[in-house]
């Protein structure tokens, strides 16, 4: 009958459309798992001057690179800008972003949920802290030859920053601040007097707040304790930790990591002539049960005993 036959053709045609297109799902699916790129977001700057994480973006990148072949492209977006260290951690336990990895200052107080990569991105460097202070204090600090009469200053570090527990265990007298670009103010102005910086720090904030009033760095004394700096992200990001992990290694292996790490920090690092300051070491209690193998990534940095 002419309908049977015409509802047999009907059939037939979307059997063979139904055909073509679970074919068409199969061919593009391979391709399209194959070209799928890894989300990660890194932490954006503070203020418009801020350039504290251009390296660690740039290692961050680096150890992706290095990975394309075993875990393929990726994707890196900036959280947006004006995060402060005192949300950082916030952030991170949130999972408000995917794949979030951001440099710490590591430590026995990491959240449980959180989980650092063992490898010092700065390769340790961090841990020499020379001062910004005021024209005042620089004169002042001529005259200060041990580590008692230095813990008569006031220290400004930031909210949050490992570096204040590590100082007041010691004895200093600390002030927090929670505005990364006020306290090169506060300093100029004497509201505190210590800003202790790493000596791979110096030279680009230097740069960028030298026009300031009253505003110089101290050239007589450098305060070293361990402060190693992990790549961080939450615990369930497996993937990510195993890629940037078998990333950071193959990049030092290769020399490319220290070259990177040179370009970015070795001028700093000579301009502030650390092997013609006093030494003053201090340890570090915070860090006791980390991995260990961070210490054999560390820069040797020749100074004076």
């Amino acid at each position: 009958m002419p309908g049977h036959s015409n509802r047999r053709r009907s059939k037939s045609a979307i059997t063979k459309a139904l055909f073509f297109f679970v074919s068409a799902i199969a061919t593009v699916s391979p391709a399209h798992t194959a070209n799928a790129q890894m989300q990660v977001t890194v932490q954006g700057r503070e203020s418009f001057v801020d350039t504290r994480y251009e390296y660690d973006q740039a290692v961050i990148r680096l150890a992706l690179d290095k990975t394309k072949d075993e875990y393929g492209d990726y994707l890196v977006r900036e959280t947006p800008q004006g995060q402060n260290w005192a949300r950082t951690i916030l952030t991170a336990r949130s999972k408000k972003y995917p794949n979030y990895i951001f440099k710490y200052s590591v430590s026995n107080k990491l959240p449980t949920d959180l989980y650092a990569i063992p490898f010092p991105v700065d390769l340790g460097i961090v841990g020499y802290r020379v001062a910004f202070v005021s024209e005042e204090t620089k004169q002042r600090l001529i005259n200060v030859d041990t580590l008692e009469e230095l813990k008569s200053f006031k220290i400004l570090q930031g909210i949050s920053w490992l570096d204040t527990d590590i100082l007041e265990y010691h004895g200093f007298n600390v002030q927090v601040g929670s505005d990364y670009e006020a306290m090169f103010s506060m300093i100029a102005h004497n509201r505190s007097e210590l800003f202790l910086r790493g000596a791979n720090e110096l030279l680009g904030e230097w740069t960028t707040h030298k026009n300031l009033d009253n505003f110089t760095f101290d050239e007589t004394f450098v305060i070293y304790y361990p402060l190693p700096r992990f790549l961080v992200t939450s615990r369930e990001n497996q993937e990510l930790i195993a890629r940037i992990h078998e990333g950071l290694l193959k990049a030092y292996d290769d020399g490319s990591l220290l070259r990177l790490w040179e370009d970015k920090y070795l001028e700093s690092v000579k301009f502030a002539r650390l092997s013609e300051r006093k030494v003053y070491r201090l340890t570090n209690p915070f860090i006791e049960g980390i991995d260990p193998t961070w210490k054999r990534y560390v820069y040797q940095v020749p100074i004076d005993e």
